[in-house]
């Protein structure tokens, strides 16, 4: 058996408190890494270890654990279990071959559930279900599991079920085995009680057919009434994980470090191993390429996480796709057109790195300070390829960042950008036209956390407002001015003298400038100046002083004086005449309008469209994707800076939506007048 058959990659995922960093520092207890199991509480967990983490008493973070079960090394990620750090999932799910989803058995099937089962169902990983919490006064068994039936797509078959539930609860029963073991870590077999045999029965039953169903020698067995051995079972069970077809289900209680060891067992036999699925696939200059999952091949790795710290420096996370990668080797990286030799190689166990010389296909590690590398980037030596991108969440909670304190936006402004490297659900974004930093998390809990990350990595703190809506001004009729600037204040005077043909343009074409002098009325050289004189004076606009647009000037005569005209005299007239005509010319606000796309559950579709009314939205379509419906609409701008927080509300979290500017639209009069009022405040 190769290195590569040997290695088991798995993450586990679920809505937050279902148990999974209590569940990850028991298996590094059964697996010999620590002595002693830490709490959340007491928050000493290996997988928590940030002091984020350790204040908020919640995973921000992926945590990455390498170990030895039995004959077979195991890479385990804990994610996070907060819709506001959905993006660590994502990166996960593409490190891995197998998916742990816990539920926890006193809550059911909870929002994030929902998600993350999907995100790995995308990913068409094997999935696995550990419900959680049987100890729990409430814990249901049988109601979660027919929760799980009834929600998800799957043949789901139980592998372990609880002998007792609450304060009744004494440990599993291995239906594999047809064994009960109570106490912790499973070392104890004990009867099983006599009013679960039937149940047994019946579930082992279910469990033997769904196997031989997949595999005509097992079938033609089964029907003879000849014995499957449990190696056979394994086996047809192992490929049902594999396509997809069988989803185990198992149980326990984290807490009480029962059912852990039992789940692990049958993981480390159910969870394929890299080089199942053969080859990688990924492209080249347009042409798909693929590479064996074997050692020998060339060297393909993803990074999936990236780390920055003030002092180390970049951490990047990878997983080796096939070949093997040292720590002389010499990468080369698509997406920048670079190469980079590696220095250290790394393992991780939590906040421990453990040096390497070596990682091979199947592996995941970490590489320090090529701050070229950037997340979702394929690292290659021996071929080029790149391989498809990681299908990160995208962020909805747009907010103008200010700094704390006078003077230190420079800092502010590195520290977030240095943010955003690591975490690419935050986006840092500066507004030209508002001249504001813009921030984009995933929620407000997310960003919390990013508040407090800037604080203590780089001693820079900030605070957040609703960013300023980006209105623009325009012209709805066609006007001609005259404007003649003239001075004379001895010595040498000034001249320039135009005559201009303002007319309003479809939304959306910005401003176009022409000129149709004849007989020399402007000299050439003059009407450049007459043309950055509009352009200069069209970023203040007379109904609020925003940027004016989608509007056409003609400079179409004038006069001269062959001594005192000039361009600054040119200029100065255009400007004074583009003010003059706009007064003239009935100006209007215009405010961005967003398209913005909703996913939701179809039973709240009536109240998005309700609240989507009230934003002044107009809905466009509806279209169903999956089980959920997408809803379309164009909503102004400034009714969706604090829609993020309000979806969540209306939807308990189940919705997501997208928005991109559409085009800009006349703001209604009633709201400008309270937008000219706030601007005069503003000046004031």
């Amino acid at each position: 058996m190769s290195n590569t058959q040997k290695i088991r990659n798995l993450c586990l995922i679920s809505h937050g408190g279902a148990g999974k960093t209590t569940l990850t520092e028991m298996t590094l207890l059964n697996a010999g890494v620590i002595d002693s199991a830490g709490s959340i509480e007491n928050t000493n967990t290996q997988a928590d270890f940030t002091p984020e983490e350790k204040k908020h008493q919640f995973s921000i973070n992926n945590s990455y654990f390498s170990f030895s079960w039995g004959d077979k090394f195991v890479n385990l990620i804990d994610t996070p279990g907060y819709a506001d750090f959905r993006g660590e999932v994502a990166g996960a799910l593409r490190m891995v071959e197998g998916a742990v989803l816990l539920i926890d058995g006193t809550a059911g099937i909870e929002v994030n559930t929902d998600y993350v089962w999907a995100m790995a169902e995308k990913n068409q990983l094997p999935r696995f279900i550990f419900i959680n919490k049987m100890d729990k006064d409430g814990a249901d068994f049988n109601k979660v599991f027919n929760e799980i039936k009834d929600a998800y797509q799957g043949n789901f078959i139980p592998l372990t079920i609880p002998v007792g539930e609450g304060e009744g609860y004494k440990g599993i029963i291995d239906l594999l085995q047809e064994v009960a073991f109570s106490g912790e870590k499973d070392v104890d077999k004990i009867e099983i009680p006599a009013e679960l045999t039937d149940t047994v029965e019946e579930l082992r039953m279910e469990l033997l057919e769904s196997v031989v169903e997949l595999d005509e020698e097992l079938m033609e067995k089964y029907f003879a009434d000849e014995k499957i051995s449990d190696k056979e079972l394994i086996k047809g069970l192992v490929a049902g994980v594999a396509s997809g077809e069988i989803i185990p289900v198992m149980v326990g209680s984290a807490l009480k470090n029962s059912g852990i060891k039992k789940l692990f067992d049958l993981l480390i036999n159910l969870v394929p191993s890299p080089d199942a699925k053969g080859v990688i696939e990924g492209v080249w200059q347009g042409e798909k390429v693929e590479v064996s999952i074997t050692v020998d091949e060339p060297a393909v790795a993803l990074v999936a996480k990236t780390m920055v710290d003030p002092y180390i420096g970049k951490l990047s996370i990878f997983k080796v796709e096939s070949g093997t990668l040292t720590k002389d080797s010499e990468v080369f990286i698509p997406r920048a057109n670079e190469t980079a030799k590696l220095s250290k190689l790394y393992r991780l166990n939590g906040k421990e790195q453990e040096t390497v010389e070596k990682l091979t296909a199947g592996e995941i590690g970490a590489v320090a300070k090529i701050d070229l590398l950037e997340t979702s980037d394929t690292m290659v030596e021996g071929i080029k390829m790149s391989l498809k991108d990681i299908d990160f969440p995208v962020p909805m909670l747009t907010q103008a960042a200010l700094p704390a304190s006078e003077g230190d936006d420079e800092k502010m402004s590195a520290a977030l950008n240095r943010i955003s490297q690591e975490d690419v659900t935050f986006k840092v974004e500066y507004n030209k036209e508002t001249k504001e930093l813009l921030v984009t998390s995933m929620g407000t809990v997310h960003l919390d956390v990013i508040k407090d990350i800037c604080q203590r990595k780089f001693e820079a703190s900030f605070i957040t407002k609703v960013p300023k809506v980006t209105y623009k001004e325009t012209i709805q009729k066609k006007v001609e001015v005259e404007e003649k600037y003239k001075k004379q204040s001895g010595g040498r005077g000034q001249y320039g003298h135009v005559f201009l043909r303002m007319e309003p343009l479809p939304r959306g074409k910005g401003f176009e400038f022409d000129e149709e002098i004849f007989g020399g009325a402007i000299p050439n050289q003059y009407i450049p100046a007459v043309e950055k004189g509009i352009v200069e004076a069209k970023e203040t606009g007379v109904v609020a002083g925003y940027p004016v647009v989608d509007f056409k000037v003609v400079v179409y005569d004038g006069s001269y004086h062959p001594v005192d005209s000039s361009e600054m005299a040119f200029k100065i007239a255009a400007s004074k005449g583009f003010k003059n005509g706009m007064q003239k010319a009935k100006p209007v606000l215009l405010e961005p309008v967003m398209q913005v796309e909703v996913t939701v559950p179809e039973e709240y579709m009536g109240d998005i469209m309700g609240d989507f009314n009230s934003r002044r939205g107009k809905i466009l379509g509806m279209e169903p994707i999956d089980s959920k419906q997408v809803i379309k609409a164009h909503v102004p701008q400034a009714e969706m800076f604090s829609y993020a927080i309000d979806l969540k509300s209306i939807t308990g979290g189940h919705g997501s939506y997208t928005t991109v500017l559409d085009h800009y639209d006349k703001v209604p009069s009633k709201i400008e007048e309270e937008i000219i009022q706030q601007r005069q405040n503003e000046e004031e």
